[in-house]
């Protein structure tokens, strides 16, 4: 099974040492990186990420090793691109249809948030994270694979 970096570097159909040329680094550091034993630095997955044309690489990474990143940034499945685009749209037309843009408006022109609109409020910013979700799918998935 291959990891992240792994994976991201055979989709591109390119060896390790054509990799480790272009990154720069070394062979060795390269199949440790792809076999899980170092964590390669942030600025080794921008290079991987440019070589590889694999710019969901950068967002895996962050994903897998920063706990904040895991808590802020939502999880993203890799899908095929008019699959992402589809949802994305279908996102947007049910938060339309639903007037939900309307409500947040009503919710939120006072400045406050109280506790009887809180329940409401916390409905509509999750169907606003699927969306942000969908959008980045797109964002991520643009290689149509």
């Amino acid at each position: 099974m291959s990891n992240i970096y792994q994976a991201a570097r055979l989709q591109k159909g390119i060896t390790q040492e054509r990799a480790a040329d272009a990154i720069p680094c070394s062979v060795r550091s390269l199949a440790d990186y792809e076999s899980g034993v170092r964590i390669p630095p942030s600025e080794t997955v921008v290079r991987m990420a440019e070589i590889y044309d694999a710019q969901y690489l950068c967002y895996q990474h962050l994903r897998q090793t920063s706990e904040i990143a895991r808590r802020l940034i939502p999880d993203v499945r890799e899908c095929a691109l008019p699959e992402a685009v589809l949802r994305l749209i279908d996102e947007i037309y049910d938060f339309a249809d639903a007037r939900e843009d309307r409500r947040l408006i009503a919710i939120a022109k006072d400045g406050t948030i109280d506790e009887n609109e809180r329940p409401e409020f916390d409905r509509i910013v999750s169907k606003l994270a699927d969306i942000i979700q969908a959008a980045l799918a797109v964002t991520y998935n643009n290689t149509g694979g």
